[in-house]
């Protein structure tokens, strides 16, 4: 009996639910006592067929003895216990209108303020009782009044559908709707406003003559097209009726007659058309809808706050982590959800940004003292060079003017002792400084441009090898994985790693 449903007793036997009824509440089922006998549902207490109440609940067991028993359920009250069952995970997978119509079924207050789905979540649960169940007042109201009635639909047991079908008589045709009379000519291709043929063929205007005239009784009276309308009922007595029209062949020519352009221009200009008179009866089209507002871009983002963050509708944030491939988790997901992920992936753009930002400092630093370094080394290999150059002057003047001491007693070269003395004395360039480095070793770099750390992994082959602006470079022209060449499908392919 696991899995089932929970009851929280017997139902009360109202004036409504008494065994008295004659068929299904569900399918309107007529029950006899051999085929088709009623039986009670445990929860709502109206009366079913038995295929209607194939589902089981546990009913508590009243007096000493303890535990539970199987009984049945219709099948309205079966999806109501199943979701007062379910904890807040089975409730959080299921949809905001399905948990609405349980709110509105069992009338549970305070969720007429919610604004997320948690809120009726909460509302919920806040009104179970200590047994898992419903308060008796909540049971009440939906046995009162949000249990569905179909008995009431033509019933269909074995008996009564042929009986019906053999009483039951068709529908009138529905009524046609009221149209202007308009008057029309017996022949169409002998109207008023087709010219006349030529006198030279009698035998063929003979043939398509019209037939003789009505008596005036029983025609209704020709209306110019200016006139307003008038009933069709209304005939010319006999006494005021004018002479009968004579037949076609036989009317005297009496003149041009307007052409058909024009009469067709009159009709126009007295009335609208038919489609702009359907056009005009109709109702407007319904303005459209605001435009949707662009996600904000992640340099935006950076500037704005938490509570900015939270007020961006939820299409907004899901469109920000598709864009910056962050998955969004299994199930459904709320959006206080969306939007820590959303600051969850401002905070490492963040953290990115100023790591970055203070790696670019310090090669700018170990640039710089670099180029300090080179730079006295260059002016002292300068002074070297003039001091050399001095005394090689001096030396070679000497020479083109010895003195008599110089030449009595010719130089002596220095002795050993006296070169390592010298050699001690003159200082030794210094070495050339490393950069220093931020971190011991910059590991985990984009493969493809080496700058920037890889935080893009492909799903399919596992390779965490790009950063998000190589990654939309890759998207847009070979979508393949840069290591092992794996086709990346589409963009939901890429996942977003975040470091701590």
């Amino acid at each position: 009996m696991s899995g089932l449903p929970l009851l929280s007793g017997p139902p009360p036997v109202l004036e409504s639910t008494r065994a008295d009824a004659t068929s299904c509440r569900k399918c309107s089922k007529d029950f006899n006592f051999l085929l088709a006998r009623p039986r009670r549902c445990n929860h709502c207490g109206y009366m079913y067929c038995h295929s209607c109440t194939d589902f089981q609940a546990l009913m508590p067991r009243t007096g000493a003895e303890m535990g539970y028993d199987a009984v049945n359920v219709c099948g309205y009250c079966i999806e109501y216990l199943t979701i007062t069952a379910g904890g807040r995970a089975h409730l959080r997978s299921l949809t905001l209108p399905k948990l609405k119509k349980y709110i509105s079924a069992y009338n549970i207050k305070g969720a007429e303020r919610a604004v997320e789905k948690n809120d009726l979540i909460e509302a919920i649960m806040a009104a179970k009782g200590d047994n898992g169940c419903l308060t008796p007042a909540h049971e009440s109201y939906y046995r009162k009044y949000s249990v569905p009635d179909r008995s009431n639909v033509p019933r269909r047991g074995l008996f009564s559908r042929s009986s019906a079908s053999t009483n039951t008589e068709p529908p009138p045709p529905p009524p046609r709707p009221h149209q202007t009379p308009t008057y029309e000519f017996p022949r169409p291709d002998l109207a008023p406003d087709i010219p006349l043929r030529p006198t030279s063929q009698p035998s063929t205007q003979q043939q398509h003559s019209s037939p003789p005239p009505r008596p005036a009784t029983s025609r209704p009276a020709y209306h110019n097209p200016n006139d307003q309308y008038h009933s069709q009922t209304h005939f010319p007595s006999p006494q005021h009726a004018g002479p009968p029209v004579a037949p076609r062949a036989t009317r005297p020519n009496q003149g041009p007659r307007p052409s058909r352009s024009s009469h067709n221009l009159n009709a126009q200009a007295n009335g609208p058309p038919p489609r702009a008179r359907a056009a005009s009866s109709a109702h407007p089209p319904p303005p459209p809808g605001p435009p949707s507002v662009p996600p904000p871009s992640l340099d935006q983002l950076l500037s704005m706050t938490s509570e900015s963050v939270g007020a961006l509708p939820v299409h907004a944030l899901k469109a920000l982590l598709f864009a910056n491939h962050v998955n969004l988790g299994q199930g459904a997901l709320e959006k206080s959800d969306l939007v820590k992920k959303v600051i969850d992936l401002v905070e490492e753009e963040r953290r990115t940004r100023e790591r970055r930002r203070l790696e670019e400092e310090a090669e700018e630093e170990a640039r710089i003292e670099q180029q300090r370094v080179m730079m006295e080394q260059f002016q002292r290999q300068q002074r070297e060079r003039a001091e050399r150059e001095r005394a090689e002057a001096a030396a070679a003047a000497q020479d083109e003017h010895p003195t008599p001491d110089d030449s009595a007693s010719p130089p002596s070269a220095p002795t050993e002792s006296e070169t390592e003395f010298i050699a001690a004395a003159t200082p030794s360039p210094p070495p050339l400084p490393k950069p220093k480095a931020i971190h011991v070793e910059r590991t985990g770099l984009c493969v493809i441009c080496q700058d920037e750390e890889a935080n893009i992994a492909i799903v399919d082959c596992g390779h965490l090898a790009m950063c998000r602006e190589c990654s939309e470079l890759v998207m847009n022209s070979s979508r393949e994985c840069p290591l092992c060449r794996t086709r990346i499908v589409t963009e939901a392919r890429l996942l977003r790693i975040f470091k701590t």
